[in-house]
This record gives structure tokens, C-alpha cells and sequence, in this order.
């Protein structure tokens, strides 16, 4: 009884509190940025600091970049000859930006693009799909990524021909993460295959595990000596229990956040934290011993290849016997309104889950009630989801989701403008009325006076920087004194410099390698702004 009263409450507090979309308010403009089919089947969309949105093109194999400006579309990479696509999730999926790329996109130094796809490993007839993380050098003068620089970070891990998840992030300290699918085992034509998320790698030369887990890895591809051990072993992998994991995106708060894939239950909204498992397919969502129940498809070779969503061949496992054995679970923050009391039937159209497609943060601080939130875009509900966290960044302020945006797209990432009114999305090519677009959604209702936005030429230079910065700011005369803060990942302040003005110098050299953050504060000790600063 208290598990049922507790998936109540969980349920009402997720809610989706808008029927109506935010969008289809008086605030709010709507309008492709590109022509419909323009881009093949776009995966992954980065905002670049010279107003260019860089995308990767899962079935078109190609890297491409969109302006802000007018929507004109210029390749920059080509990747025909290396890529394997021939499903509907492998291809050429994630990208990120080295972040001296950002600081300074003239700069010869850690001018790097990373790029995950899918490749064939059988030279002969056959297909062996496995996956590779590449690096590629940016080049300011043409404005593409060198085809010739091709640097193999890891290759040779398997993929699937489901769930491949495939999105890749730097964080805050340097370290690149990187998501796996379970490969859409036990399940559909998949059914006899082996759900392998809570197996862990027998040594740390062992690839054969990575499906279902998110990984991280030092740039250069080799284990970061402070992952987690596992069962005994230190490897890439991060975090465990995954089904597919679509989406991360870091917080100015150094939090990692994760929007996943249920089956018909339990979509899951995660914090990812280093050694945890976050339960797949022993558990979905909450350990709630409800809706949910793992059947072992695989384990049973004879009725395997007669899949059926709605029976099991055996007997089912409940959550609370998988959790009796479990160690290091950690459930989600939210489940997007799709944990319900009894198990869905039908089809996977009607089941609760939304299908999460990808994660990303707003942090601009100009629309009102906005807060810090997470956007989600979905595939089979056709939504833009917000949710909006709590101060400290830990949970879901009120555990509800509004409906920014919805339509009949199959909406696959979606990424904020630095000008805090401005989101931009990709959709799929084959549903809707905007296929294979960019769609721009712009705000024109009243905007927040935050003063943050007064320093809105607050800079750091040089960026990175080895032994000084110097501090530019706006000499907007409520601020023609700040207070000047250095923090350390873990939020210790390791530098505090008072009445600041406009062009001061910091001596840095004191400060070890690595990713900190700089914030600048008013005389109250009101923050206006932070910025990144990488020591090298």
C-alpha cells in the first residue's frame, strides 16, 4: 500500500501542466530556419560563438553548419567513406567542441571537433557495425573541419543496429563522456539477444560490455585514472543500468544530466553520478514494484523469435527482487509523466513513454518563471518538454513538465542561443509538416531586468590562459566596481578579488591545470555573471 500511495503522489507531481503549448502563445514566433528535407536526418546541433549552428547529418554523413542570420548551409565535413548507415539509429550521430574552440575560434591550439559514428569492421561481404570516437582539427579559414586530420580516439566497439544512443560531451574537466545503448536487445527482432547494461568489463582492455553504460575518457582515449572502480576493475565506463540514453548536457553547476529511454514505462531523467547503476533492465524508473516487471525474452531460445510486447514466455522479475541485490542504484529525478500504477498493453504508440531524444539546459536568465531548466525534446509524443530545477540544481523545482512546444515532428535535439530569448530544434525527415529543419523559437514577451545581462561584454582574455587574465566588462555605472571569484569544480572559492574595475589583471599562476569557473558579483555579492576559464 505505501509503494501504491507513493507512485500516486509521483504520478501527480508529474504532471504536464500545460495542454496548451507555450509556443502557440502571443510571446512567442515560430519559423524555420531552413527549407523542409534540407538536412538528412539531423542528430546532434552545437551553437558556435560566430552565430553557426554545426550539425551532424545521421543518414546524410555529413557535417554542416547553418547561420543564425539567414539559414544559409555550408558543409564543412563529408564523411561518406567512413561512415556505416543503414538503420534507423547508426550513422553519423554526437559531436562536441573542444572548449579552447570556443574561446577562440581562431586559435591553432585544441582546435578539435569530436565526432561519434558507426562504421563497418567486415572487409569482406558481411557487416560488422561497431562504433568510433574521432577527432577532427577546425579550419578558421575555410571555415570546415580538415578531412585529413582524422585522429582515432577508440574505435572497435560494438554497436547495434538499435538503440545506439551515440551522443558525446566534453566536460568541465576535459574529460569526454559518451553514450551506449543496450542496442534494443530482448525485445522485437532483438528479443534473443542478451540485455548486457549491468555486466561490467572483466578488465580494463575489455570493450565487449560498453553497450547500455555511459563512458568517460581522457581526450586521447585512454582510461582517466580517477573513474570509478567496478567490480573490481577500473575501465571507461562511468555509469551502468542504462536502456538509452539519448541525451547529456553538463550545468554551469558541473552536473551531468541525462534523458533516457523507458519501454513502455519510466522514461528516466537522471543526474549521473560517477559508479552508480541506474538499474536497467532490472528496474525502470523508481523501484516502485509497479508496471513494471523485467521477462527475460532471451533466456528462453524457443519462443524468443516470437516476440510478443504484451506476454513473457517465463516468469517475470519484479523490481523489489532485483533491488535485494543491487548495489550503488540510483533512480532518476523524473520520469516525464510516464510512471503509472498498471503495466500499459497495446501498442508502443499508447504506451506513457514520450521517447526522450536528447537533453539541454536554459540558463540565459531573461524569461520570466524559467529559472535554470532542462528541455527535452521527444520523438513519439512530438513535444519540447521543460521542467525547471531547484536552486541547487539536484531536483525538479515542483516535478512538473510544461509543454514548450509541440507538433507532429519528431523533434531530435535542441539547443539554446546565448542571447537567453532564442532555442533552435532539428527534426527528423520522415513526420511532420517541418521535416529535416531547423526550427527557431523566438521570445518577444518582457524579459527579466537581470543584471546579469548588464556584463553582457564581460570577457576573459587570454582564454585559456596560463599565468594572468585580464577582466573586461561593461562600464555600466552600477558596476563600475565588481567582486571577482575563482571556483574549483567542487565550488570551492580558490580566488576572491574586490573592488575590480573595468581591464583589471589576475595573477593565475598559482592556479593548477585544469577547467574553473569565473564569477563576477556586485557589491552585495549578488552574482551578474560566470564564465569559464581554462588554466593550461
Amino acid at each position: 500500500m505505501k509503494q501504491k500511495l507513493l507512485l500516486l503522489l509521483i504520478c501527480i507531481g508529474q504532471s504536464i501542466n500545460s495542454q496548451t503549448p507555450v509556443t502557440s502563445g502571443p510571446d512567442w514566433t515560430v519559423t524555420n530556419l531552413t527549407s523542409n528535407q534540407e538536412l538528412n536526418y539531423p542528430n546532434t546541433i552545437v551553437y558556435m560563438p560566430d552565430n553557426t549552428l554545426w550539425i551532424t547529418e545521421r543518414i546524410g554523413k555529413k557535417v554542416v553548419k547553418v547561420s543564425t542570420a539567414g539559414g544559409s548551409k555550408t558543409e564543412m565535413l563529408d564523411l561518406t567513406g567512413q561512415v556505416h548507415q543503414s538503420v534507423s539509429q547508426d550513422g553519423l550521430l554526437g559531436m562536441t567542441v573542444h572548449p579552447d574552440l570556443y574561446a577562440d575560434m581562431n586559435t591553432s591550439t585544441n582546435n578539435y571537433v569530436y565526432l561519434v559514428y558507426t562504421y563497418d569492421d567486415d572487409p569482406g561481404p558481411g557487416l560488422s557495425r561497431k562504433f568510433r570516437v574521432a577527432r577532427y582539427t577546425y579550419n578558421s579559414g575555410t571555415g570546415t573541419l580538415n578531412s585529413g586530420s582524422a585522429t582515432t580516439i577508440i574505435d572497435d566497439i560494438a554497436a547495434g543496429n538499435d538503440h545506439n544512443s551515440g551522443k558525446i560531451k566534453i566536460g568541465p574537466d576535459l574529460k569526454l563522456y559518451w553514450t551506449i545503448g543496450e542496442h534494443g536487445n530482448n525485445r522485437s527482432g532483438n528479443a534473443c539477444e542478451e540485455i548486457r547494461s549491468q555486466y561490467l568489463p572483466t578488465s580494463d582492455t575489455d570493450h565487449s560490455d560498453y553497450q547500455g553504460k555511459i563512458l568517460r575518457l581522457n581526450l586521447d582515449g585512454s582510461i582517466p585514472a580517477d573513474n570509478p572502480t567496478l567490480d573490481g576493475v577500473k575501465s571507461h565506463v562511468y555509469t551502468y543500468g542504462h536502456r538509452n540514453a539519448q541525451g547529456i548536457v553538463f550545468g554551469s553547476n558541473g552536473i551531468l544530466y541525462s534523458s533516457e529511454h523507458g519501454d513502455k514505462t519510466d522514461d528516466e531523467l537522471n543526474i549521473i553520478t560517477a559508479g552508480k547503476n541506474y538499474g536497467w533492465p532490472l528496474i525502470a524508473g523508481y523501484n516502485d514494484d509497479s508496471a513494471y516487471a523485467y521477462c527475460n525474452w532471451s533466456s528462453y531460445p524457443a519462443n524468443c523469435g516470437s516476440y510478443d510486447a504484451n506476454s513473457c514466455p517465463g516468469a517475470y522479475i519484479d523490481e523489489s527482487t532485483s533491488a535485494a541485490t543491487m548495489t550503488d542504484f540510483q533512480p532518476p529525478i523524473g520520469t516525464y509523466n510516464s510512471t503509472v500504477a498498471t503495466e500499459p498493453t497495446g501498442g508502443w504508440l499508447t504506451w506513457p513513454t514520450v521517447a526522450p531524444s536528447s537533453i539541454n539546459i536554459y540558463e540565459g536568465g531573461k524569461i520570466p518563471g524559467w529559472g535554470t531548466s532542462l528541455f527535452i525534446p521527444t520523438l513519439k509524443a512530438g513535444m519540447i518538454l521543460r521542467t525547471k530545477l531547484n536552486a541547487a540544481g539536484t531536483a525538479l523545482e515542483d516535478g512538473t513538465y510544461e509543454e514548450f512546444h509541440s507538433g507532429s515532428e519528431r523533434f531530435r535535439d535542441v539547443i539554446m542561443d546565448p542571447d537567453g530569448v532564442t532555442l533552435y530544434a532539428i527534426t527528423d525527415n520522415n513526420k511532420g509538416t517541418s521535416r529535416g529543419v531547423i526550427m527557431k523559437f523566438t521570445y518577444s514577451g518582457t524579459v527579466l531586468s537581470n543584471p546579469k545581462q548588464n556584463l553582457n561584454t564581460f570577457s576573459l582574455t587570454p582564454n585559456p590562459a596560463s599565468s594572468h587574465i585580464k577582466l573586461t566588462f561593461g562600464t555600466n555605472a552600477a558596476y563600475n566596481s565588481v567582486t571577482v571569484q575563482i571556483i574549483d569544480l567542487q565550488g570551492k572559492v580558490l580566488m576572491k578579488n574586490t573592488h575590480l574595475t573595468h581591464n583589471s589583471t589576475l595573477n593565475i599562476s598559482n592556479l593548477s591545470n585544469g577547467l574553473y569557473f569565473v564569477k563576477v558579483l556586485d557589491n552585495n555579492d549578488k552574482e551578474l555573471k560566470t564564465k569559464k576559464l581554462i588554466v593550461k
